[in-house]
């Protein structure tokens, strides 16, 4: 990286399936400049990578972009995935280089931007001062991956003594969630895949974990939740969705929050069938992060908090320097990640 030059990753071709380093391009190119009164130039130091990222590419005519026509990425609303060659798109923590706003000067940490590039130029009203000195809490577990865990589980209404199922139970938000349903009381069954697994039982105090990989999941929910299941955290979608909906009780709870599974596939899955949802009294909700901003303050200082006191255990991967990044997505879409992958970029 350039001390001089703006390094920037680029879209070079529409990916299939889990995309490739192939599909993208590292490129150097000038500095950006201040241009108006109210931005700030900042140096990014930490990028978050996230599953949703995948439904920002540019996609094939079957393909989707972001449901609905917009997406969040990080704290902003993207309208829609990136033509090819454009900059990818991303949440940072970083350094003020140059400020025309009273706001920020120089030397601040701040969190925003939104392209895989090592200099941004932003208003000032779309970044935050960073409130202390760790940049992995920023993007994980007082970002929004934090955030949405936190909000799904005040979605859920969970209750004591439920049974809680969460997929991705070993990633960014799953880890959070699961905890967070234990803490309520419920008994709490991650969904996860190889190391993930033990992983989520050993150091986070779920009460059980199914390798996706390497058991039957509908057989070891069988097993594990012979009552069935009262709420489930999906993140995943497909065959692992449909298994769990399957074993949802009376008045059962399915809160929506990803569909990481179907991200690389080119048309959407099956969803449930809908006679069950009649004649179980079933609840399916979905929720978007960027409707509970205003409950941002609230979710930071109890997440900050707990995990002060020892309640609450995350881990991060970290991986270094921007050209990394699209190897390292590719890997967090297969479910190679172990916890929430931050990109370091000093």
């Amino acid at each position: 990286m350039s001390a001089d030059r703006n390094t920037v990753v680029r879209v070079r071709a529409v990916p299939v399936g889990i995309p490739t380093e192939a599909d993208f391009e590292i490129a150097e190119e000038p500095m950006p400049v201040l241009d108006s009164d109210g931005t700030v130039l900042f140096r990014a130091t930490h990028m978050s990578l996230d599953p949703v990222m995948r439904r920002y590419l540019p996609a094939t005519d079957t393909g989707a972009g972001p449901i609905g026509g917009t997406a969040a990425v990080g704290d902003i609303a993207m309208a829609a995935p990136p033509p090819p060659y454009h900059p990818m798109v991303g949440a940072f923590v970083g350094e003020v280089l140059e400020s025309r706003d009273s706001r920020f000067l120089p030397g601040d940490r701040i969190r925003g931007g939104h392209l895989w590039q090592t200099h941004h130029v932003v208003p000032g009203d779309c970044v935050q001062p960073v409130e202390h000195d760790d940049p992995l809490e920023e993007l994980g577990l007082l970002g929004m991956p934090g955030m949405v865990a936190w909000c799904g589980i005040r979605v859920a209404d969970l209750r004591p003594d439920e049974t809680f199922v969460v997929s991705a139970a070993g990633g960014a938000i799953g880890m959070l969630a699961g905890q967070l349903a234990k803490a309520a009381g419920a008994r709490v069954i991650g969904i996860a895949s190889g190391e993930k697994a033990s992983y989520v039982v050993d150091s986070l105090g779920f009460d059980a974990a199914i390798d996706r990989r390497a058991t039957d999941v509908g057989s070891e929910l069988d097993r594990l939740c012979p009552d069935g299941i009262d709420v489930y955290f999906e993140n995943v979608g497909g065959d692992v969705g449909r298994a769990v909906f399957d074993r949802l009780r009376d008045h059962g709870r399915y809160i929506v929050c990803g569909m990481a599974g179907e991200y690389n596939g080119p048309e959407p899955q099956a969803g449930p069938p809908m006679r069950p949802v009649l004649r179980k009294r079933l609840r399916i909700e979905g929720f978007v992060v960027y409707d509970h901003f205003d409950d941002l303050p609230e979710f930071r200082s109890q997440i900050r908090e707990v995990h002060h006191s020892g309640e609450i255990h995350y881990r991060y991967e970290t991986v270094s320097g921007l050209a990394a990044a699209p190897s390292a997505l590719g890997r967090l879409l297969r479910g190679e990640n172990r916890g929430k992958i931050v990109v370091e970029l000093d």
